[in-house]
């Protein structure tokens, strides 16, 4: 009797305990459908900035005057004239 009288305290108190909140929320957030999703640019103020990346750092020479992917091929076009790394700055990006 001793045993059935305390597993019935204990299932007792564990079904208070979740009906009251102690054992956590454990339904879904509710979330707004997708037709009613607003997108991130239309939630911005008109005039803001919006995120650019840093400009990738490119491999350049001053003789063509052109960008390259390796150092390899900034030095076969370049010949002799040093190529050096530099930020390839464009309307894309931002330059640091």
């Amino acid at each position: 009797m001793r045993l059935t009288s305390s597993l019935l305290a204990v299932f007792a108190g564990l079904t208070l305990s979740m009906a009251v909140g102690c054992g956590g929320d454990m339904s879904e957030p509710e979330q707004a459908p997708v037709s009613e999703s607003i997108s991130v640019d239309a939630q911005r103020p008109e005039g803001d900035v919006t995120q650019q990346a840093i400009c990738p750092l490119k491999w350049f020479c001053d003789t063509t005057r052109r960008y390259y992917n390796t150092g390899e091929l900034c030095a076969a076009a370049c010949g002799s004239v040093a190529c050096y790394r530099e930020h390839q700055c464009g309307g894309g990006c931002t330059c640091p």
